[in-house]
């Protein structure tokens, strides 16, 4: 199963808007996924690493979303140099060996500014790497977003449109 994974709970964020077009893309080329975001997680997830008993929504989403997934399309948005922090409560409190070990990621920045969430990617491949993950290393760096997005929110970049689609047809040969 490939999954998209939305990684901040900000609603209606710039970042959900990219993640929606690699759904839609995904949809027209008719390749089978599902798609998660960390907008309907319960807050006290974020903040729990080790905890007994799991949270029920917790050991929901990993049985019926995180462990059938092998491979992993992370749309990340830059906060403060990184990414979010909720997007790394969320690992830690997830079985990593049982959601992560041994899957494939694909990672996509998304910020306002000029690099793209260059860090962040590269911060967050490092923790991939240390859960046994392995890594495309066709990562987009998503700068100036708001310049990219029309007054719907809907992508509006033709070169950007196209990089994309290239980063999903070599993550799909991955």
């Amino acid at each position: 199963m490939l999954t998209i994974f939305h990684g901040t709970a900000r609603v209606d964020s710039n970042s959900r808007k990219i993640a929606n077009f690699y759904d839609e893309l995904l949809g027209r080329k008719n390749i089978p996924h599902q798609f998660f975001t960390l907008e309907n997680v319960e807050a006290e997830i974020f903040n729990k690493t080790f905890y007994n008993p799991k949270n029920a929504q917790l050991e929901s989403i990993e049985t019926h979303i995180l462990a059938p997934t092998s491979k992993y399309i992370f749309i990340v948005p830059e906060y403060n140099g990184s990414f979010p922090g909720m997007l790394k409560g969320f690992i830690d409190a997830s079985d990593v060996k049982k959601c992560f070990h041994n899957k494939k990621a694909c990672l996509t920045g998304v910020a306002e500014g000029r690099a793209g969430n260059l860090r962040g990617m590269e911060h967050l491949t490092n923790i991939f790497n240390h859960l046994k993950m392995n890594v495309l290393h066709l990562k987009i760096p998503i700068s100036q977003v708001h310049l990219m997005l029309d007054e719907s929110g809907k992508l509006n970049n033709p070169e950007m449109m196209k990089l994309i689609e290239q980063q999903i047809d070599l993550f799909m040969e991955f």
